[in-house]
């Protein structure tokens, strides 16, 4: 049977009739024709995109997903990140205008350039697309992978560039389908397809607040981006302070790799934060968890910053809370990613 080339969508409740290409997830359609539906993860796991499917019928990557509940299923609602159009349909999903794309997300070929070993288990990757590499510092993308089985999403750790060069810091997760692909030693010899830009959580264009960056584990991409993109600004406050959470001494990016940015002196604006220090290592820096750190060390006045936070769920939360509750942060200077 021959496929559709697209299905045209309906929202209810508006006049949008979107189309969405056969094989894309409703969520991608969507944003690519530059309507703005609420989104975090992207993969099914936070919920935010969660619509009730009206007419037609879509098929689900996934059958269960930590951001839908059995009761959702029997209301006919799905997730549109992971939803895919196999007729015309009609679905009833909130719109946003917050979330309209600055830069629609589009796909391109590229190919692996170099990798740089930040840690043990944390690598940089840098890839050559046949495109310019158009996002706002803080974005991620989705990378499907050869031999993987749906796109995994991560952050840029660059800024975009005319070039076509893409940069992403990925962890490596034993046993993980798409960790054996990235940190095997065939990747150079295929294409990969970067599906790029999403989140909303980049660098505010229009804030000249001072920035303070929390990140955790991988998070520590989009706020390298970040941190780049504030290098390339005139009109912003200085000294951007970045604090980073690991578990280990070993699982922290030294201060050289943040000699590379511009105007950043990691030993002033570097807070590296260990949860659990070896034994065996004689750390003399910040220990604990990166709320509780925050909670005794976040100076006066911190709800005058503008923040920005990437890393483990139970981590972003945490420090949201803090800001929010405890320290009167207003939930529009708040900007975050968590990675399900």
């Amino acid at each position: 049977m021959k496929h559709s080339t697209a299905y045209q969508v309906a929202i209810a409740n508006s006049e949008l009739t979107v189309k969405v290409d056969h094989g894309d997830t409703l969520l991608s359609g969507i944003l690519r024709a530059g309507v703005g539906v609420p989104y975090e993860c992207n993969a099914g796991g936070c919920g935010s995109c969660k619509y009730t499917l009206l007419e037609g019928e879509v098929a689900d990557d996934l059958e269960e997903s930590a951001g839908l509940r059995a009761s959702d299923k029997r209301k006919h609602k799905h997730l549109a990140c992971i939803s895919r159009p196999r007729s015309d349909c009609k679905i009833d999903l909130k719109l946003d205008a917050e979330y309209t794309p600055k830069n629609p997300p589009q796909k391109t070929e590229a190919v692996l350039h170099s990798v740089e070993e930040l840690t043990h288990d944390l690598w940089e990757f840098r890839f050559d697309s046949t495109g310019p590499a158009h996002f706002l510092p803080g974005q991620y993308a989705k990378l499907s992978l050869p031999g993987v089985d749906g796109p995994r999403s991560y952050s840029m750790s660059n800024i975009a560039n005319e070039e076509g060069r893409w940069a992403f810091q990925i962890k490596r997760v034993k046993g993980g389908e798409a960790s054996e692909v990235l940190f095997g030693d065939s990747l150079y010899e295929q294409a990969v397809t970067i599906d790029a830009p999403y989140s909303i959580a980049h660098l505010q264009p229009h804030s000249d607040r001072p920035v303070i960056c929390i990140a955790g584990g991988s998070g520590l991409a989009p706020m390298v981006s970040i941190l780049r993109g504030i290098a390339q600004r005139d009109d912003t406050a200085a000294n951007p302070i970045l604090y980073y959470g690991a578990r280990t001494g070993m699982d922290l990016v030294t201060k050289t790799y943040f000699e590379t940015i511009p105007g950043f002196c990691p030993d002033d604006q570097y807070v590296p934060i260990v949860s659990e220090p070896d034994k065996s290592e004689s750390w003399s820096g910040a220990k604990g968890l990166v709320h509780d750190f925050l909670k005794e060390n976040l100076k006066d006045h911190s709800n005058e910053n503008e923040y920005y936070l990437a890393g483990p769920p139970p981590m972003v939360d945490a420090v949201r809370r803090l800001l929010v509750l405890d320290r009167g942060v207003p939930v529009e200077r708040l900007h975050y990613d968590r990675f399900f």
